[in-house]
């Protein structure tokens, strides 16, 4: 189809400054043969061309630091192809990660789509698929989860319009992933989004999207054991993509497999060590895939090696300033204590793991930290200590509800509500901790794990299990147990807890 070109658009180029447009992205992942295949054309120049579909790919693979530099050189080459400005846009959110956008990122989306508003797409797709990443960026101030419902609407419209698209369809079954109600036990959209992204499998067996969709479809419970085929064999498409490498290991974290979680995070955190973004930060990938690893290790029970990838990990310089890092900083050095029952440790957490993340920006992650505090505290009698992470967890929570982050306030609650609970075990009140540790138990079990997460630093189930076993109520613990491994089977403590019906595990 003919592409009309505009002169006026040399204007344009220079305000690609103010994207800190690279001309030449990174050489990681040159070739995108090693990323998978889709059918992507687009109306630009052939080199233009090129670099939006490489981006495309590695936006497939949720590799969108990488994906944004392809889309960058895509405009600094032809900066007349509509497609790079919808790329860039589209590198700049991240439809299935917590923890919103940053305000450069939020900048940058909206410049590009204000660019892409101004040129004449090569085709009626391409306008629409402009017009869906626009619609993200249309209301800049409405918060995050509302911007995502108004895309996820138009990406899926896109696909309605364009049933023969994979790319479309693959977008699609993300869109519906992204705004999947919390807490729906029959995982109705996610059925539905997985169902879609096999049928797109038997047209494109090669599709990154179609493999990395389809696993957090399954990530749950009931699900998991339906994208075995597609964890086994994600890395012959992409072997050297750090997320390619890591997202295996979701599922056989949820089977309980964990010789196979571990060394898939292996794989993943050497190749994002091995592709440091530009300037030589590490990517979320790494924090990401350790934190996954340190899980599996301490279910497998090599807590020498968790340990040191725990150290590795906070000894590492400069890490990317995003959720997924922000989770994974908080959250392994808090498995380590609180899985290990080291309460004392856990209390001595410090308030903020590592100088590379600005913490304000993800109250949810910084609650973990303030959770195995807490649960430190109260289980070795520091009332203060107590008071003071409940306090900081209240605050927490407070700024989370007026971000708009349901799923973290209703965590919240649960973890709240666990340290209350073992604050009036540990006062006697057994009855009163039981009922509460209960609750805590119920609000964790219907909200589900996020995708950033193998799993609560400790589950509240398993913590109920701890209680009634401690309380003389075996059967009931025993109760507990079972349900906390029907959600995460295999877990070490909860086994422990069975055996011994202490809830302590024997090292």
């Amino acid at each position: 189809m003919p592409f009309t070109r505009k002169t006026h658009l040399l204007s344009l180029v220079a305000s690609l400054v103010t994207f800190a447009f690279a001309a030449q992205p990174s050489a990681a992942h040159d070739d995108p043969a090693e990323l998978g295949d889709i059918d992507f054309d687009v109306a630009c120049t052939d080199n233009a061309g090129n670099q939006v579909k490489t981006g495309t790919l590695l936006l497939h693979h949720m590799m969108y630091v990488q994906a944004r530099e392809r889309f960058q050189a895509a405009a600094a080459t032809d900066p007349e192809c509509a497609m790079a400005y919808w790329g860039i846009a589209m590198s700049n959110f991240h439809p299935m990660w917590p923890g919103g956008q940053s305000d450069e990122e939020l900048a940058s989306g909206v410049m590009a789509m204000d660019t892409a508003a101004k040129l004449e797409p090569g085709s009626a797709r391409e306008k629409d698929y402009i017009a869906a990443a626009a619609a993200f960026y249309a209301h800049a101030s409405a918060p995050y989860p509302q911007r995502l419902a108004a895309w996820a609407e138009a990406q899926q419209d896109v696909f309605t319009r364009y049933p023969d698209d994979t790319d479309a369809g693959a977008f699609a079954a993300l869109a519906m992933l992204s705004v999947a109600p919390k807490g729906d036990a029959s995982f109705a959209v996610q059925r539905e989004a997985g169902a879609l992204l096999e049928q797109l499998f038997e047209r494109a067996p090669n599709h990154p999207g179609v493999f990395h969709y389809v696993i957090h479809a399954y990530d749950h419970p009931p699900l998991a054991a339906k994208a075995e085929r597609f964890a086994a064999g994600y890395d012959a498409i992409a072997p050297e993509v750090p997320h390619a490498l890591h997202m295996p290991s979701h599922i056989f974290v949820r089977l309980g497999r964990w010789e196979e979680g571990a060394e898939w995070n292996r794989r993943s955190a050497a190749a994002a060590l091995d592709q440091p973004m530009n300037g030589g930060v590490v990517s979320n990938h790494y924090p990401h895939a350790i934190d996954y690893l340190v899980y599996s290790l301490l279910q497998s029970g090599d807590v020498e090696e968790a340990q040191r990838r725990v150290e590795d990990l906070l000894a590492t310089p400069r890490i990317e300033d995003s959720f997924g890092s922000a989770y994974a900083l908080t959250a392994s050095p808090a498995r380590m204590m609180l899985e290990g029952e080291d309460w004392a440790g856990a209390a001595a957490l410090p308030d903020a793991p590592h100088d590379s993340i600005s913490w304000n920006r993800f109250p949810q992650a910084v609650a973990i930290t303030w959770f195995a505090k807490g649960l430190g505290s109260v289980r070795t009698g520091d009332g203060v200590g107590t008071d003071t992470a409940l306090s900081e967890l209240n605050r927490l929570q407070e700024i989370m509800d007026e971000r708009g982050l349901g799923y973290w306030v209703a965590l919240a609650d649960a973890q709240i509500g666990t340290i209350e609970a073992w604050r009036a075990f540990e006062n006697g009140d057994i009855e009163v901790a039981i009922k509460r540790m209960r609750e805590a138990a119920d609000v964790e079990d219907r909200m589900g794990k996020a995708p950033v997460t193998p799993g609560h630093v400790l589950p509240a189930r398993e913590l109920l299990g701890d209680m009634l076993a401690a309380s003389g109520r075996p059967a009931e613990a025993e109760e507990a147990y079972e349900a906390a491994l029907a959600i995460s089977p295999n877990r070490r403590r909860s086994l422990a807890g069975l055996s011994n019906g202490s809830g302590e595990t024997d090292d």
